[in-house]
Order: structure tokens, then C-alpha cells, then sequence
């Protein structure tokens, strides 16, 4: 096959055309296309391109990834999807309000503009930004993984997916009430906040996580490997997985093949160290507890009864 003739190609192109893909081509510039006054998906991804031409006002989807584009033009208003991925890009332009998915993840990326309201999917994953501007209401998914954060801004209520792995987080924000996948591993995280009642799948391994939250009914798995975990929580019901190797525990409660055995020695251990602790600081706990109680049940609570009290009620709240 002979080499793509790009110009050519375009040229054949009649000027309503709606997408025009020229992926794969092996190009390394692309022509003008302002005659396409209808083009909605320009797909040149896995290519030489160092640039790219001025786009299409009605563009709404721009497939670019795996180039060598260290720029971008202006983008269309009317732009719904960018996927630049895969390339040398420093900076991003404005991003237009309209735009509900943006994938600039492995690229050279230092910050990110400010993030338009409609956006709702967002992979910024593997570049050198040290932190986040503020998270658009209807973000539904946000890949931040091994961009060297130390914290992260308010998650949106609507947000379904996180994925902040390989990062330098300490600890992690309130988490909103639709998430159901948690991907926070290898940082360095001590404890983890409430979990949503709506999670399914938990990834925290390789932190230096002392101990889990109480698990919520919808958890489906647990990943904890390699933290510092000394005991376990409950094990809720629905769970069908719980992998907790190269932990302090698993020294005492060995992580067996047979998923109910584990359920048992966890419930069992949990046990003993709330009997253990019962009668380590029960002396403790009565000393702190004594005046209260002799205060609480006096007799002298009873004086002030009047002539039209219930006995009985307030024998009751006695």
C-alpha cells in the first residue's frame, strides 16, 4: 500500500461531510477543513501531528490522542468531547461550556483551566499538576492518579467514580453519597473517611492504613493489601471479597481461600479484642462513670416530686 495522500483525501471530501477519520494514517500535519461546515467528529488520533488546524465551528467530538501536539487550537463552542491523551500538550485552551468529556490524561499538563459546569467525565491521570481547580456539580467520574496531589478539592454530590491512585494524599475529603468505586491506592493515606452507603468496590492498598471504617451493606470488595491494618471491621453480607495480605492481621487471621472461614475468625478476633479492652479499661471507665451514676440515680432526684406527678413516669425516666 502506498504512502496516504492526506491532501488528496481531503479534497475528495464532499463539504457537508458529518466525519472525517484519519486515524492511523502515519500523517504529520493535517490540511485546512474550514470549508466542512457540518463536521461533527474529526478523528486523527494515532498520528505525527505536531498541530492542528483551525477547527470547525460545529465540531462536537475531536479524537487527537497519540500524537506529538504540544498546542492546541481554540476549541468550538459547540465542542461535547475532547480526547487529547497521549500527547506533549503543557497547557489546555479554554474549554468551551458545552464540553461534557475531557481526557487529557499523559500529556506534560502543569494545571488545568477552569473546569466548565456541563462537564461530567474527567481523566487528567499521569501529569505533573499538583492540584485541582474546583470539580463542576455534574462530575460523574474523575481520574486523578499519579499526578503528585496532596489533597483534593470537594468531591460533586454526583460523582459515581474515583480514581486518585499514586498520588502523595494523606487523607481524603468527605465522599459523596453516589459513589460506588474508590480507587485510592498507594499514597499515604492513615485513615479513611465514612463510607458511602452506595459503595461497591474499595482500592486502598499500599497506604498505612491502621484500620477500615464500619463497611457499608452495598460493599462488594475490599482491596487493602500491604497497609498496616491491625484488625478488621464487620464483614457486611453482601460482601464477596476482602484481600488484606502483607498486613499485621493477616499474621493472626490468616487470608484463607474459604471466604466464610474468614468471616468467622474476623468475627471471632473482633471478640476477643473488645472483651480485651473491656477489662483493660474497665477500672477506668467506672471511676469516670461512678459520680455520674450516683448522681443520675440519688435518691434525692425523687424530692422535688409534685402532688400531680406520674410515679410511675418518672420511676421510668429514673
Amino acid at each position: 500500500m502506498g504512502k496516504f495522500d492526506i491532501d488528496k483525501y481531503i479534497d475528495s471530501l464532499p463539504d457537508d461531510v458529518n466525519e472525517i477519520w484519519v486515524s492511523f494514517k502515519n500523517v504529520n500535519y493535517l490540511p485546512d477543513l474550514s470549508r466542512f461546515k457540518s463536521l461533527n467528529k474529526l478523528y486523527c488520533n494515532c498520528n505525527k501531528l505536531t498541530s492542528l488546524p483551525v477547527l470547525p465551528e460545529n465540531l462536537i467530538e475531536l479524537y487527537c490522542s497519540h500524537n506529538e501536539l504540544m498546542s492546541l487550537p481554540v476549541l468550538p463552542e459547540n465542542l461535547e468531547g475532547l480526547f487529547c491523551y497521549n500527547n506533549k500538550l503543557m497547557s489546555l485552551p479554554n474549554l468551551p461550556e458545552k464540553l461534557k468529556i475531557l481526557s487529557c490524561n499523559y500529556n506534560k499538563l502543569t494545571s488545568l483551566p477552569v473546569l466548565p459546569e456541563n462537564l461530567e467525565i474527567l481523566f487528567c491521570h499521569w501529569n505533573q499538576i499538583t492540584s485541582l481547580p474546583v470539580l463542576p456539580k455534574k462530575l460523574k467520574e474523575l481520574n486523578c492518579s499519579g499526578i503528585k496531589l496532596t489533597s483534593l478539592p470537594v468531591l460533586p454530590k454526583k460523582l459515581e467514580i474515583l480514581t486518585c491512585s499514586y498520588n502523595n494524599l494523606t487523607l481524603l475529603p468527605v465522599l459523596p453519597d453516589n459513589l460506588k468505586e474508590l480507587f485510592c491506592n498507594h499514597n499515604e493515606l492513615t485513615s479513611l473517611p465514612v463510607l458511602p452507603g452506595n459503595l461497591k468496590h474499595l482500592y486502598c492498598s499500599y497506604n498505612e492504613l491502621t484500620s477500615l471504617p464500619v463497611l457499608n451493606e452495598n460493599l462488594k470488595w475490599i482491596d487493602c493489601l500491604n497497609n498496616n491494618l491491625r484488625s478488621l471491621p464487620i464483614l457486611n453480607e453482601n460482601l464477596v471479597c476482602i484481600r488484606y495480605k502483607y498486613n499485621p492481621i493477616n499474621k493472626i487471621i490468616v487470608d484463607h481461600y474459604c471466604f466464610k472461614t474468614i468471616k468467622k475468625n474476623i468475627k471471632i478476633w473482633n471478640n476477643f479484642r473488645y472483651l480485651y479492652y473491656c477489662l483493660k479499661y474497665r477500672k477506668r471507665f467506672l471511676r469516670i462513670m461512678e459520680p455520674i451514676i450516683k448522681k443520675r440515680y440519688h435518691p434525692s432526684y425523687l424530692y422535688n416530686l409534685k402532688e400531680e406527678d406520674d410515679l410511675d413516669e418518672k420511676l421510668e425516666e429514673w
